[in-house]
């Protein structure tokens, strides 16, 4: 029994000390292997992330906790999941914005200008170009606060930034500013004055003038490559040295690419080989080995070699263990997948190999159904993302809305008042400037009518002058017949309708709607049209006799007439109702008004 109890306790304690182990890594080494799997073993990575965050103090704030915040926001963004990656992204940025400046790793920068880059690198995914520009700009300025003994991280960020900035640009047709951003960027990596990086840029800018069919421009930039490789191979040791060669492979990949593009089969083979041959010779785990042997497969496919196209498919594929069961990285790579499967099916076919087609199918059929999967994830973290961004933006309303509320309900009461007060200063001054127009027209109305009334006693004194001479005719002796050809052409001249017209004409230009009114109420004709006008110049009957050669009695009787075709009311008599027959006064009447001051003008000169 005591031997049994023993054993018992001694497996609760061991079973404490394996509980104990298993939590006894610390925050440091979780963050070591979490960088450690980043690239090769997501769940690894993401296990160890999440289990640094699980024994974390959350009081507790270090840059430790927030590199492992950036670390899964990175790892959730190659695997595309959005909406995770940005909720760890902006966790990071909360936690630097709360550490103390002596445990920033830059302490002049305001917000951490990778994590930006990294957002923009989000917001460039879904397409939301106008956000992702924003913010690498935004870590531009950020990275131009870092301190100079950091000069070669600063020059990294800025150059990442500036390069896409680049492929927005690119990316929108508009090749002026994106070149403008890489010709920055070739600046910015010679002032490091580190070679590797600068071939790197010479290799990504030669991918966008080829991609736009710049070749020459593309050609330019392979040849600088190319001589800055040779100068650099002589003198540069150790790691360095690998780098650059690297790097020279991807630039002759590039270019040898574009070879095969323009079909210049021959030249394109001997630029991929070389690349291969340099990736082969430094033993280095890079992307650009399975995919100089896809574009190798390509050329010997143009050559119609195709048991080499096979054999550089295979090998492309087994490089990059795809031609079993993988687990792809990302939708780029399933996608790189789907192209050399199905051109190796291609190939099969032409060779009649049904089997090997066969073999082949269900690898292409997977990954047809992991790229509609991808498809639909992107599409979703899409929606997810642009709901965080909803939320963040929300939030960020929250925060300001009592103050913004305060200021734009001052702002819109001094608004209203000035409204007020310059709605009240126009209407006076709208009212002032129409009583001038008033008083004006008043006064030109008033002219007029002078005008019209020294007419009309023209035409009074002229028919009286007119019939002084028939009288002293009548007195005188004269041949009969003389003195009745005389006395019919002065009396001619007297009822002339050629004065007449005249007067109408100015009477119109005065009252331009009078003669329109009476006619479209009583359809007067001429002589009643008249005489309407005579009374509406406030002549008296003896005037009018006179004005229109015609006796006393004549016009008591038109007068007469003219009433009862007017049908006018009998409270009302004809002077009145003529009197108060209105026409608009308007711009029309300003526009009669100045042809009727112009004629008079004209007249008085002749």
């Amino acid at each position: 029994m005591k031997r049994y109890y023993l054993m018992k306790k001694s497996l609760i304690i061991l079973s404490i000390l394996f509980t104990f182990s298993g939590h006894s890594q610390s925050i440091p080494s979780l963050l070591d292997s979490l960088n450690k799997y980043k690239f090769t073993n997501y769940n690894k990575a993401l296990n160890y992330g999440l289990q640094a965050l699980e024994i974390n103090d959350p009081e507790e704030i270090s840059i430790n906790i927030f590199d492992i915040n950036a670390g899964l926001g990175e790892i959730l963004f190659y695997q595309n999941n959005y909406a995770k990656s940005i909720e760890y992204y902006l966790t990071a940025l909360n936690l630097h914005n709360l550490l103390p400046v002596k445990d920033r790793r830059h302490k002049y920068v305001n917000e951490p200008p990778w994590i930006l880059v990294a957002l923009g690198n989000l917001y460039y995914k879904i397409e939301r170009f106008e956000i992702a520009e924003e913010k690498y700009l935004e870590a531009i300025d950020n990275f131009n606060l870092i301190e100079d003994e950091f000069i070669s991280n600063k020059i990294n960020g800025l150059s990442t930034s500036k390069t896409n900035i680049a492929l927005i640009y690119s990316t929108l047709g508009d090749f002026q500013k994106a070149e403008s951003q890489y010709k920055d960027v070739i600046e910015l990596r010679k002032k490091a004055g580190y070679e590797a990086t600068v071939i790197y840029q010479y290799m990504e800018i030669m991918q966008f003038y080829y991609k736009y069919n710049m070749t020459e421009k593309g050609d330019d930039l392979y040849e600088l490559a190319t001589i800055l490789y040779k100068e650099s191979i002589d003198v540069k040791k150790g790691d360095s040295l690998e780098e650059i060669k690297i790097w020279y492979s991807y630039v002759l990949s590039v270019y040898g690419s574009n070879l095969l593009k323009l079909k210049k089969i021959k030249q394109a083979l001997i630029s991929l080989n070389e690349s291969k041959k340099i990736v082969v010779a430094q033993n280095h785990n890079t992307t650009v080995y399975p995919d100089v042997n896809l574009e190798i497969a390509k050329c010997y496919y143009e050559l119609q070699s195709y048991n080499k196209a096979e054999n550089a498919l295979v090998e492309s594929l087994s490089s990059d263990n795809l031609i079993s069961e993988p687990k792809p990285i990302n939708f780029n790579s399933d996608k790189r997948r789907l192209e050399k499967l199905l051109f190796l099916s291609k190939i099969y076919n032409i060779q009649g190999k049904e089997t090997e087609v066969i073999k082949i199918k269900d690898s292409i059929i997977k990954t047809y159904q992991r790229q509609d999967n991808w498809d639909f994830n992107i599409i979703e973290n899409r929606l997810v993302l642009y709901e965080k961004e909803k939320e963040i933006n929300k939030n960020k309303l929250e925060k300001t809305r009592l103050t913004y509320t305060t200021y734009i309900g001052l702002l819109s009461f001094i608004i209203i008042i000035i409204i007020f007060f310059y709605r009240f200063k126009f209407q006076k001054n709208k009212n002032s400037r129409l009583e001038l127009e008033k008083n004006e027209v008043s006064l030109k109305l008033e002219s007029k009518n002078r005008e019209l009334v020294s007419k009309a006693n023209f035409i009074l004194q002229r028919n009286e002058y007119l019939k002084n001479i028939i009288s002293k005719l009548n007195k005188s002796e004269v041949n009969e017949q003389s003195f009745r050809r005389v006395k019919k052409e002065v009396s001619e001249l007297i009822n002339s309708e050629k004065s007449y017209e005249e007067f109408d004409k100015i009477f119109t230009n005065v009252y331009p709607k009078f003669y329109k009114i009476l006619n479209e109420k009583h359809n007067l004709s001429q002589t009643y049209l008249r005489l309407a006008a005579y009374i509406k110049m406030n002549q008296s009957n003896n005037e009018i006799a006179k004005i229109s050669g015609i006796s006393l009695r004549t016009v008591e009787t038109q007068r007469y007439r003219l009433l009862k075709k007017l049908e006018i009311d009998q409270n009302l008599d004809l002077n009145t109702y003529i009197q108060n027959i209105i026409w608009p006064i308007g711009s029309s009447y300003y526009y009669q008004c100045s042809i009727y001051v112009v004629y008079v003008f004209y007249k008085q000169t002749l």
